[in-house]
């Protein structure tokens, strides 16, 4: 028989002690910091993501598009040609049904479509006017859609440069 005293050593008596003012303001007071740790961590996220990009400027939102060298108002999209598609404007010949690269779909006879200049790549024409009006590039290959040299934006020719004598 187990004697009364290694009675009350086995069991410990269930004593609640509610938490004191110290604990109850320690609890708090992680629990900000480690909200704000967290935020922080958030927000420093945020920021290294947002610096790997490129600024957006008020120019490239007015219609310059991707082209970075001299930011054009736009293109002329008049000027582009404009016709019915056939089987025989397909420019491969590779036995495959020629496809708009900006709605993903395929061009079917009649449809009408424009050429671009350049890289001769083929568009629906409601596809490849929606691109135009805020890019200047092709889709597809980024080819400028009007070369450099076609409007009175053209660069003057360069002077030859002479030698200085040594």
């Amino acid at each position: 028989m187990a004697s009364p005293t290694s009675r009350t050593t086995m069991t410990s008596p269930k004593h609640h002690h509610p938490p004191t003012k110290g604990a109850l303001i320690f609890s708090f007071a992680s629990a900000g910091v480690t909200v704000f740790a967290v935020l922080a961590v958030v927000v420093l996220f945020c920021r290294y993501r947002v610096r790997g990009r490129a600024p957006v400027s008020a120019a490239a939102v007015a219609g310059g598009g991707n082209n970075p060298a001299g930011r054009r108002a736009g293109v002329d999209i008049a000027k582009l040609p404009e016709f019915a598609y056939a089987e025989s404007a397909r420019r491969d010949d590779g036995g495959r049904a020629a496809q708009c690269s900006v709605c993903l779909g395929t061009v079917l006879a009649g449809e009408m479509v424009r050429r671009l200049p350049l890289c001769k790549h083929l568009y629906h024409v409601e596809c490849i006017d929606m691109w135009l009006a805020s890019h200047t590039t092709c889709p597809l290959c980024r080819a400028d859609v009007e070369p450099p040299g076609d409007d009175d934006q053209a660069a003057p020719p360069a002077e030859p440069q002479q030698e200085l004598p040594v």
